[in-house]
């Protein structure tokens, strides 16, 4: 084994001194190439054969061929191209080789070693390969696909031959069919196709017939309506088939009538202009007529389809006609209507969602009419946040206060900690039509709310307040709110902006929110201490003044250590790594 490997290895020399001589590898690079090559060679010529040793080795030439190709393009390095990469790609050749020689029967090396001759235009073998692989692993469809597809190059008949024989074994391989009416596609469209003029029927005749065997042989074998649908849509884009396509449909038809996708199916068809059963050719093309035998193919479905599977077919026809909306062109009016008469008849059929309410609220052409359809969601969907502020809008623009506060009031029943919407609106309402006691009065029931809301509520009161009472109310209503819990971050930030706004500042309030803020955020929110500590960096001078015993050093660095206690704790050594560094940068900024 020793003198085969070592052999192997002095093949390498001339490779390895190439990739050094125009520096697309250093020495110490090749030298853990050859280092990585004698490893896998000792694998690979040890006693016990692993097909995993084969395939590690093969990987590793292959990465280190594509290298090799980011390094020339890089480095800009044409020479020496035969020297390097063809030597590799011989290896990985011979590689496959033996691997297949010992392990025969892996399908997933043949295909690889077949991608891999293909790839680098290896055809002699990739032949011998594709020839191999039918021989071992005809029971795999994939093998005749995979070969169909070497032979379509050269030989578009062999190809069809190819997967006929894989049909006659698996009669049924949805993937052969497919692949076999493709191949009956692409071989009409060759203009060397059934050139004898003395051919009784035409190229689209005959093409037509042996697509239409396939089609019986998948309906005797295949009893999947999916697939059925999968190809009419490869039909649909070539005309001549339409006698194909309607054969298909009437299938559908009569076998799989029962199922959402079918109908769904088929009137997307009738609305491209593909219909089934019409003959005047002259409204083919008449986009009202498509629209129209679209619709009528939906509603024909909704009539025949059992009840547990009407939902689903209305959910896709109202889908359908709420996209059509988005299309302007001359039957917009047919569509609105067309959609509010589906949505009319769905309700009365099935429970609609949240979605289609909304949409169909959003249509009405009369307020009294859009208050009943949000009813009717509400009835349904009574925990929709979209719902409840369409329908506490509509009382606003009706702006009658007894009915905003009675539907506010039901909203927020009804939805508790998701309300926050319906609370923003209804203040905003009051903002405008009520008095300073009606507004507090909100703004104190907001804040008595669950934390999603009364985080909202909080930082805006404040604020409300200092506008509308002065300082000196927000201060008091502040230091009371502040203490209760859940604590509100955005409070403190609210408060701080207020005290910075102030014509005279008071350093002693503004310190008062900073700490209150750092005590309770500052072993979660490292920005909240840095804040604090920033804030006497920049003030140190006014807090001297007022108390010669003060020393900044001495405050920042209890900060300091109090915080770093608190994110120990926490065990986030990413936070609190932050918090050093942070720290670091604003203690270097200043010359305290």
């Amino acid at each position: 084994m020793s003198e085969s490997v070592e052999k192997h290895m002095e093949s390498m020399t001339e490779e390895i001194e190439e990739m050094r001589r125009i520096k697309l590898f250093s020495v110490e690079e090749t030298r853990a190439i050859l280092k990585k090559r004698k490893h896998y060679e000792y694998k690979i010529n040890g006693v016990s054969k692993n097909l995993q040793d084969f395939k590690n080795y093969i990987q590793y030439e292959k990465i280190l061929l594509r290298d090799i190709k980011v390094r020339r393009n890089k480095y800009r390095v044409a020479d020496r191209k035969n020297s390097i990469e063809f030597k590799i790609l011989k290896r990985i050749k011979y590689l496959y080789e033996i691997a297949l020689q010992r392990f025969s029967n892996d399908f997933a090396l043949c295909l690889s070693y077949f991608k891999f001759c293909k790839e680098f235009n290896y055809n002699r073998p990739a032949s011998l390969v594709i020839q191999n692989m039918i021989k071992n692993f005809s029971h795999n469809p994939e093998v005749w696909q995979v070969a169909a597809a070497w032979y379509i190059k050269t030989d578009l008949n062999q190809a069809l031959n190819v997967i006929h024989k894989g049909l006659m074994i698996h009669k049924n391989c949805q993937l052969l069919y497919r692949e076999a009416i493709q191949l009956e596609l692409l071989n009409r469209e060759k203009d060397e196709w059934a050139k004898d003029v003395k051919l009784p029927k035409s190229k689209d005749e005959l093409c037509c017939d042996k697509i239409n065997t396939y089609i019986q042989s998948i309906f005797k074998n295949i009893l999947d309506y999916n697939f059925l649908l999968e190809i009419l849509k490869i039909l649909e884009q070539h005309n001549f088939t339409s006698g194909v396509q309607n054969t298909i449909i009437a299938r559908l038809l009569e076998c799989y009538c029962d199922e959402e996708l079918v109908w769904h199916t088929l009137a997307q068809r009738e609305k491209n202009g593909f219909h089934f059963g019409v003959v005047d050719e002259a409204i083919l093309k008449s986009t009202k007529f498509c629209l129209n035998r679209s619709f009528q193919k939906y509603e024909e479905g909704l009539s025949k389809i059992s009840e547990q599977k009407k939902a689903a077919l209305w959910t896709l026809y109202l889908d359908f006609l709420i996209e059509l909306q988005q299309e302007n062109d001359v039957a917009a009016i047919i569509k609105k209507n067309k959609l509010l008469s589906a949505l009319e008849a769905a309700s009365k059929q099935i429970p609609l969602e949240e979605k289609y309410f909304i949409v169909w609220a959003k249509l009405t052409n009369n307020e009294a009419e859009t208050v009943k359809v949000i009813e009717k969601g509400l009835a349904t969907a009574p925990s929709s946040i979209e719902l409840w502020k369409l329908r506490l809008r509509c009382a606003i623009i009706k702006d009658h206060v007894k009915d905003v506060n009675q539907i506010f009031n039901r909203g927020q029943l009804q939805l508790k900690e998701k309300s926050a919407p319906l609370w923003i609106m209804t203040l905003r309402y009051h903002t405008l039509t009520s008095g300073n006691e009606v507004l507090e009065l909100i703004y104190k029931g907001g804040i008595e709310q669950p934390k999603e809301i009364s985080d909202i509520f909080k930082p805006e009161y404040i604020e409300w307040l200092a506008l509308c009472k002065g300082i000196r109310n927000a201060r008091k209503a502040y230091n009371l709110l502040a203490q209760q819990k859940p604590y509100c971050k955005e409070l403190h930030n609210a408060m701080f902006k207020i005290e910075s706004l102030e014509m005279d500042q008071d350093v002693d309030e503004m310190e008062n929110v900073l700490k209150l803020a750092w005590e309770q955020f500052g072993s979660e929110d490292i920005e909240v201490s840095i804040n604090y500590i920033q804030f006497y960096l920049q003030n140190h001078k006014t807090f001297e003044d007022k108390n010669p015993s003060f020393d900044v050093n001495d405050k920042i660095l209890d900060i300091y250590r109090k915080t770093v206690s608190r994110l120990e704790q926490c065990n986030d050594p990413l936070l609190l790594s932050n918090f050093k560094e942070k720290y670091d940068s604003v203690r270097n900024s200043t010359d305290i």
